[in-house]
C-alpha cells in the first residue's frame, strides 16, 4: 500500500524512495549495513550521490539509516549554511561534513571535528576521494571535546551536527553564537532536567518540542533568524532541524 507523502516527508537526493510501499520502508531507518544488492537496486542511477552509496555499501561501511539521515539533512540545509568553512561538530563519521566539501564549491574547509575519530570516518574518506578528489584537501580532522570558543570553529564559519545527544546540541547552538556563522542541528535525546522551557510550555506541548522553542528562542534573542525543517519519518522519529541564520 502507497501512502502520499507529504511535502516534508519526501526524500530530495533519493527520489526513487518516495514510490516505495510503506511496508518496504522499515528497512530506510536500520542500523544495519547497507547490502550491495540492495544498493545495486535502489541506487542505480550514475549520479554522484547514488555512486556514493554503493561504494559505501561495498565497503559495508554505514548503516543505511545514517547514510540517509545524512544526506537528507544536507539537502535541507545546504543553502543556509554553505560558507568557506563549515564545521561538522559531534560528526561521528563525518558524513555530513564530506558533503558539503564534495558538493559545495563554495566550501573551502570543512572541520570535522568529535570527541572520538571512529576508523569509519578515515575509511570514508579514502572511499569518498576515490569518486571525488577534492574533497580530502578540503578536510581537517579534530579529535577534542566540543567547547564553545576553544577556536575549533573559526570565527564566521557555518556549524552542522546531526543527532549530537542531549545537552551536546546546546552546545553546537553556543558554538554556533560564538562564531557568529549559521547553525542547523538535527537534535536528539531530550534530558528533562536539562530543559529550560517553561514547566507550562512542557506540559502543553511535549518535552521535545518545548526543549527546541527554548532553543529557538535563544538563537532569536542572539540575533538569529530561525525556521524548522524535518528530514523524511521514514529515517527517524527525532527528525527535526533547527536550522538557523544571523540577520542581516
Amino acid at each position: 500500500m502507497r501512502k502520499q507523502n507529504s511535502a516534508a516527508d519526501r526524500f530530495r537526493f533519493f527520489p526513487q524512495l518516495n514510490d516505495l510501499p510503506e511496508d518496504q520502508k522499515r528497512w530506510l531507518g536500520s542500523d544495519s549495513r547497507l547490502y550491495e544488492s540492495a544498493a545495486q537496486r535502489f541506487f542505480a542511477e550514475d549520479t554522484l550521490q547514488n555512486r556514493l552509496v554503493r561504494e559505501l555499501a561495498a565497503a559495508r561501511l554505514l548503516p543505511i539509516k545514517e547514510v540517509l539521515e545524512s544526506f537528507e539533512f544536507f539537502a535541507r540545509v545546504r543553502k543556509e549554511t554553505r560558507a568557506t568553512c563549515v564545521a561538522d561538530l559531534c560528526c561521528g563519521h563525518g558524513l555530513i561534513g564530506v558533503l558539503f566539501a564534495m558538493f559545495e564549491k563554495r566550501v573551502e574547509h570543512v572541520v570535522l571535528a568529535d570527541r572520538l575519530q571512529p576508523p569509519s570516518r578515515l575509511k570514508l574518506i579514502e572511499i569518498v576521494s576515490q569518486i571525488a578528489p577534492w574533497v580530502e584537501p578540503k578536510i581537517e580532522n579534530v579529535q577534542a571535546k566540543l567547547t564553545p570558543g576553544d577556536g575549533t570553529v573559526a570565527i564566521g564559519a557555518s556549524v552542522v551536527s546531526a543527532h549530537a545527544c542531549g545537552v551536546l546540541s546546546d552546545l553546537c547552538i553556543e558554538t554556533a553564537i560564538e562564531s557568529g556563522g549559521a547553525l542547523a542541528i538535527l537534535p536528539c535525546c531530550y534530558p528533562k532536567a536539562a530543559c529550560q522551557a517553561p514547566q507550562s510550555i512542557v506540559a502543553k506541548l511535549g518535552l521535545k518540542t518545548a526543549f527546541d522553542v527554548d532553543r529557538t528562542y535563544r538563537l532569536e534573542a542572539a540575533g538569529y533568524l530561525v525556521r524548522w525543517a524535518s528530514i523524511p519519518s521514514a529515517i527517524t522519529p527525532m527528525n527535526r532541524i533547527i536550522c538557523a541564520k544571523k540577520k542581516r
